[in-house]
């Protein structure tokens, strides 16, 4: 069995059977941060930026770091918490990336067999059953509707996290209930842990709440797969959500919605949740795209050298000419590629880059294959330097 935060195997069979008990009987009540997931929340915002980019060959854990960090904009990071029973050393092959920073996440975790969900501030990538038992525990029963029910992100009660490498789980427990002494009521959460190390980890503006199911939540023994068939509720804000809801019937054949206020509350199994997530995390958010005046105007290169959108891009041994091709195709271009080039065009070519432009991301590829790129009418010409 692959256990991705160097757990040791000598764990004693009375402990881990007693840390079992106390998180089904501490940890049953579900968070209390439960307000809609929105696209005017912060987070779903930095979920809908656009991102795209190469990672095949990589690790699950540098894919999955790629996605989610910022290296330029440490504010624009997301939280995500991996299934420890994954292993994050294997390779990854997801293919192209994008179009938004969760889009990115979900097609990383699919390569690697399995599901994101999205829960308060804190993307959850693991095996589906063991998504599908966090979601349970943290949504199940919760009244959406109650007055007064707010999220705590940003408030008093959220906190940032850092632990450094070959952390134990205890040692995390404890980090989580020294930054929140004092403001935490109903802590039930188990008193010890199995022995494991961690790696660096780092969750910004988190609810202590929060924090503390996630950290018990990677102990929570077999799982029964029945339990991806129940339902829970949670209600979502989005425009056009109400478009994608029958899709999710294929999914879900019995789930129920209520709408109330511009908010779609979705009753439904597991699946559907991830789906209508998947579905509407997957658009760019329009706010975060600058698009010249006329983006009609001008020729294929002027197009591209106008847009400012910016990406991160993590290619290693990948053919140039394939690379242009699905990088200028994010802004609906095509490329001629000259056949006299055959030979550059089929170079392999490795880049690590952050916060850059297609252009420059472009110029980067054909300085390292010996290309050219000129306009063609409404596609790009890519040519061999003389």
């Amino acid at each position: 069995m692959y256990h991705p935060l160097r757990f040791q195997p000598l764990v004693c069979t009375v402990v881990v059977t007693a840390i079992s008990v106390l998180h089904l009987a501490g940890l049953s009540k579900p968070i209390a941060a439960a307000d809609p997931l929105s696209q005017t929340d912060d987070f779903a915002q930095r979920l809908r930026e656009p991102h795209t980019g190469f990672v095949d060959g990589q690790s699950l854990r540098l894919a999955i770091a790629i996605a989610s960090q910022q290296q330029t904009q440490p504010n624009r990071h997301i939280n995500t918490w991996l299934d420890r029973k994954v292993n994050p050393d294997r390779l990854v092959s997801p293919g192209g990336l994008g179009p938004t920073r969760y889009a990115s996440l979900c097609k990383v975790a699919s390569s690697a067999g399995c599901v994101c969900y999205p829960v308060d501030n804190c993307v959850l990538i693991g095996r589906a059953s063991w998504v599908a038992e966090l979601s349970h525990r943290l949504y199940s029963d919760v009244d959406d509707d109650a007055p007064g029910r707010r999220s705590r992100r940003g408030g008093a009660e959220s906190m940032d996290l850092h632990w450094p490498d070959l952390t134990t789980p205890d040692e995390a427990l404890q980090l989580v209930r020294g930054h929140s002494a004092g403001r935490q009521s109903g802590d039930h959460a188990p008193t010890a842990l199995p022995h494991d190390l961690w790696p660096e980890t780092t969750l910004r503006d988190i609810s202590p709440q929060l924090a503390l199911h996630l950290i018990a939540g990677q102990f929570l023994g077999e799982l029964p797969d029945d339990r991806i068939d129940v339902p829970f509720a949670r209600a979502y804000q989005f425009v056009g959500a109400a478009s994608v809801i029958e899709g999710l019937r294929e999914t879900d054949p019995n789930l129920q919605i209520k709408v109330s206020g511009g908010q779609i509350r979705l009753l439904a199994i597991p699946a559907a949740h991830q789906a209508f997530c998947r579905q509407m995390l997957s658009i760019p958010d329009q706010e975060q795209v600058p698009v010249p005046a006329n983006p009609a105007a001008g020729t294929a290169l002027d197009r591209l050298k106008a847009n400012q959108r910016t990406f991160s891009l993590e290619v290693v041994d990948k053919p140039a000419g394939p690379l242009i091709q699905a990088l200028v195709g994010q802004l609906g271009l095509q490329c001629q590629l000259d056949p006299a080039a055959n030979p550059q065009l089929e170079k392999r070519v490795s880049l690590s880059v952050v916060d850059q432009t297609l252009w420059q991301l472009v110029r980067l590829i054909t300085d390292q294959a010996s290309l050219k790129i000129d306009a063609a009418g409404d596609k790009l010409r890519i040519s061999a330097k003389n």
